[in-house]
């Protein structure tokens, strides 16, 4: 794959991670301390952020720095990739009650 390429499909990915957790561009780029101008070129796939901007870009999105390379995921995966995030995030009681909803709804969807 040559630098071209990678910086587009990075800068389209950094692009969905972003929308994905409704953040602005500028939003994003204050919260990890990047120019807003600079930040922009990246997901134009002009720009290709340092090891430093790597790092807390992906803290920034609560996302491991892999998750910013994972350029052949299906959308499936993605799905899968966003809930696991959010029950991370969870607690242990609201975990429970996440899994009674997921239950009572495996247990609506047999009874059609």
């Amino acid at each position: 794959m040559d630098e071209i390429k990678l910086k587009k499909l990075f800068g389209k990915r950094l692009r969905k991670l972003r929308q994905r957790k409704n953040l602005t561009q500028e939003k994003l780029s204050e919260m990890v301390w990047i120019d807003p101008q600079h930040y922009c070129k990246m997901e134009n796939g002009n720009h290709f952020p340092t090891v430093k901007n790597l790092v807390n870009i992906a803290n920034a999105l609560d996302i491991g720095i892999q998750d910013l390379f994972s350029f052949d995921k299906s959308e499936e995966d993605e799905t899968i990739s966003q809930i696991t995030s959010e029950l991370k995030k969870m607690n242990q009681k609201e975990l429970k009650h996440f899994l009674e909803i997921i239950i009572s709804y495996e247990k609506m969807q047999s009874e059609d």
